[in-house]
């Protein structure tokens, strides 16, 4: 597993979690989640997890993820369904109010992945729902033409 945030605070907690979990198969460094220092296709399963609400450009977040995401790949997004708690903003740099499912779902098709079945986890005040898309026949052919693309290079 490869984690990554802009922040060298958070990955200090991330990495200290990861040893105390004994994980050694896992890692996280610093990467922009806009522009990930990997290939095309790299990963099976690529998270957003509560990510977004921070995002300047959520759609931009998720095209990169798409973009890393391998043939028959998952993407996950967890974040909150949309609410009125105004104060987070100023609080805790929120920059969304959470999301629609159409604004995941557009963003989603926008990138060639199909969409799967949201979950919902209703919670006192927040929502957290966990958006889920494949990528698409289309997506994976075109993963595969910038792959050959590249190696011919």
């Amino acid at each position: 597993g490869v984690g990554v945030d802009m922040s060298r605070e958070m990955l200090a907690v991330a990495r200290a979690r990861l040893q105390r979990a004994d994980l050694s198969n896992c890692l996280v460094r610093q990467a922009d989640m806009y522009q990930l220092p990997y290939p095309a296709g790299m990963f099976d399963v690529v998270t957003l997890h509560q990510v977004l609400h921070y995002a300047e450009r959520p759609e931009s977040a998720i095209a990169e993820a798409a973009r890393v995401l391998a043939p028959n790949g998952r993407l996950l997004v967890v974040d909150f369904a949309t609410h009125d708690r105004e104060e987070l903003r100023e609080e805790h740099a929120h920059r969304r109010l959470g999301f629609e499912d159409s604004a995941i779902h557009s963003w989603f098709r926008a990138c060639e992945l199909e969409t799967d079945d949201v979950i919902s986890l209703p919670g006192k005040p927040l929502t957290v729902q966990i958006w889920s898309a494949h990528a698409s026949a289309q997506a994976q052919k075109s993963v595969a033409a910038n792959r050959n693309n590249q190696a011919a290079e």
